[in-house]
């Protein structure tokens, strides 16, 4: 994979997020936080592992164990903004949608109280020090936390 082609990965999760927010939402006012790519072998895993090593330094969120999350030196545009931190996750058959969009929205609780119940597209998600909600979308899974990267520990 070269830098165009990750690129375009990034920005196809992106708008599959971002359709999957419209399709199951009225919400317009959000913004792109963390991009997870799941890779689908351990030769695509070391493959971005490389390449991403090469676009930015390792930071320790918490993530080690299902993967590795980068700080990108450049970020890359996309529609629903800017992204800065990117998480190469290793293989795993539990996850067959390409990658997970996290969204930064303004308000998490009346969010979570008005569409948590709306569908059975989102689920909460407990963690150790925050929480979030899934959205299952085409092929992402969508990520609504209740903190942003910065100010988190993720355990996913």
């Amino acid at each position: 994979m070269d830098l165009i082609q990750f690129e375009e990965l990034i920005n196809y999760l992106v708008d599959q997020g971002v359709q999957a927010m419209k399709n199951n939402t009225e919400e317009t006012d959000f913004q792109i936080d963390y991009v997870g790519i799941f890779t689908k072998s351990d030769e695509e895993f070391e493959d971005m592992m490389k390449l991403t090593q090469k676009l930015g330094d390792k930071i320790d969120i918490g993530t080690a164990k299902t993967g590795t999350t980068f700080k990108l030196a450049k970020t890359i545009k996309t529609n629903a903004g800017p992204v800065e931190y990117v998480k190469i996750r290793k293989p795993d058959p539990t996850r067959p949608q390409r990658g997970g969009p996290d969204f930064k929205i303004n308000n998490y609780n009346k969010f979570k109280e008005k569409y948590l119940q709306k569908s059975g597209n989102f689920t909460l998600m407990i963690r150790k020090d925050y929480e979030m909600i899934e959205l299952k979308g085409v092929d992402v899974l969508v990520y609504l936390p209740s903190k942003i990267t910065d100010s988190r520990s993720a355990e996913d």
